[in-house]
């Protein structure tokens, strides 16, 4: 007996070495490094024999994806079946570990050709849309006669801020439902018991709720305020919801200074009108397209923040418009507008009209900016933006170089920036036809010197000036 037991445990340690020995091999040969699956790897029943860990993956995903699941209700009966589920797994990292986690196995399958089973979690990584759909419009989910749970909520339409009650439902949350549904697909069942009770919610604020209460103490102290907007045709006052969402989530009362900036950015962008395209008719009686300029609305962001930030702070009712750095003529409007004060620079023609009130009060030829060299003066509506008397226009280069030019002036009239403007040029003897196209001006609008004065009378910083063709 002594020496069947000497035997036995000389057996044991034999066989222990020679797993160790080939545990030993196996962690260095070419074949555990490689991105490949053992030869007579089964994963999860599936055979991945040799196969590389993204083939391994395609494989695992079809069969889980091909799965079938039978949704049975209380008394035993089918409500539905689901199959094709079109997921993806999260799979890749335990394929990658099943050489290092089943070591010794796969080290006697490599050299003694034994089989090697494993499982592994499916765990799913996204659930494709269609499956998704399938399952939440699962018919029995949608019944006739069901309601959905609300939570009592405070009436921000009724002036009076009523507490609306909660609604104890009884319909199925849906979402709850698929990822229940999903669970069972990554475990790979094949039957689910549904059970409506376990997927009907209650409210989670109620009609006595404290802090709804409070929430409707602050609407009725701060939220009847009136804000309006006086903007023409689009003029609009803001609702409670909107002026809730400026003020702080403490319930002070306070404005959100950074949400009044975020709300007057909006502002800006979506009020700011200046040189869009338009067909316009001029007094001349010529109909024309015009595009481009400066004149326009311009909402002041910065002023616009303030001010509202203001009046929110007074809980007072305001009407007015918004804070504007520029402004065109009249009442607010996308359609640019310019009334019946205007200067027209018809560049085809190369002619001045200015027409106050409708009336033609004044008319020259000019010389406008020179095509030939790239000069030619840019079209669009601006306004007089500047008037000086006795100066000089320098620009077109250094000093010394060909294009430098300076030019004394008497009468200056600026429409764009520093540099663009109406003004007498003593240089010229002669004004209109084609002289523009050859041997025209750096881009501003030449007046013979006998007229320039009288313009420069008329008209005023703010005057609008339409440029076209």
């Amino acid at each position: 007996m002594k020496k069947a037991m000497i035997i036995l445990a000389a057996v044991v340690v034999f066989i222990a070495a020679a797993a160790g020995i080939a545990t030993i091999l196996y962690a260095n040969s070419d074949d555990y490094r490689s991105d490949s699956l053992p030869d007579g790897m089964t994963i999860n029943g599936v055979d991945c024999s040799g196969l590389t860990y993204k083939e391994a993956e395609t494989v695992l995903t079809e069969k889980q994806n091909s799965g079938h699941i039978q949704v049975v209700g209380k008394l035993g009966e089918t409500l539905d079946d689901y199959t094709d589920f079109g997921c993806t797994y999260d799979i890749r990292d335990q394929l990658k570990s099943v050489k290092k986690d089943h070591l010794l196995e796969a080290a006697l399958g490599h050299y003694f050709h034994l089989p090697l089973s494993a499982r592994i979690s499916m765990n799913i990584d996204e659930c494709s849309d269609d499956f998704a759909k399938r399952v939440k419009d699962s018919e029995f989910l949608h019944r006739e006669g069901v309601t959905e749970t609300q939570d009592a909520y405070v009436d921000m339409d009724d002036p009076t801020f009523p507490i609306i009650p909660e609604v104890y439902g009884n319909k199925s949350d849906e979402d709850a439902y698929l990822q229940d549904i999903l669970r069972a697909v990554s475990l790979g069942e094949t039957r689910f018991d549904y059970d409506e009770n376990a997927y009907i919610t209650v409210p989670e604020v109620r009609s006595d709720d404290p802090e709804l209460l409070k929430y409707q103490s602050y609407c009725q102290k701060y939220l009847n305020q009136k804000i309006s907007y006086e903007l023409g045709d689009e003029s609009f006052t803001l609702t409670s919801k909107e002026i809730d969402n400026l003020l702080k989530d403490d319930l002070s009362g306070e404005a959100d200074p950074a949400k009044v900036a975020e709300f007057a950015k909006a502002m800006k962008a979506e009020y700011d009108i200046v040189g869009g395209d338009r067909q316009f008719t001029s007094f001349t009686g010529k109909t024309f397209q015009v595009n481009g300029g400066t004149y326009g609305w311009i909402v002041d962001e910065e002023g616009e923040a303030k001010q509202l930030e203001e009046d929110l702070n007074s809980h007072k009712d305001v009407s007015r418009e918004p804070v504007f750095s520029q402004k065109g003529k009249g009442k607010y409007s996308r359609t640019l507008e310019v009334g019946d004060t205007y200067i027209d620079v018809d560049l085809a023609e190369q002619h001045v009209v200015y027409f106050e009130k409708g009336q033609k009060k004044f008319e020259c030829d000019c010389v406008s900016g020179c095509v030939a060299a790239g000069h030619s003066t840019p079209t669009g509506v601006y306004s007089i933006n500047n008037k000086a008397r006795n100066i000089k226009l320098v620009g077109g280069g250094p000093k010394k170089s060909k294009t430098h030019y300076e030019s004394f002036v008497s009468y200056w009239m600026c429409f764009l920036g520093h540099g663009y403007g109406l003004h007498d040029a003593s240089w010229r003897s002669n004004f209109g036809g084609d002289i523009y196209k050859y041997s025209g001006s750096h881009g501003c609008v030449n007046l013979p010197t006998n007229k320039a004065p009288e313009l420069y009378n008329l008209i005023s910083v703010g005057t609008v000036v339409i440029i076209h063709n």
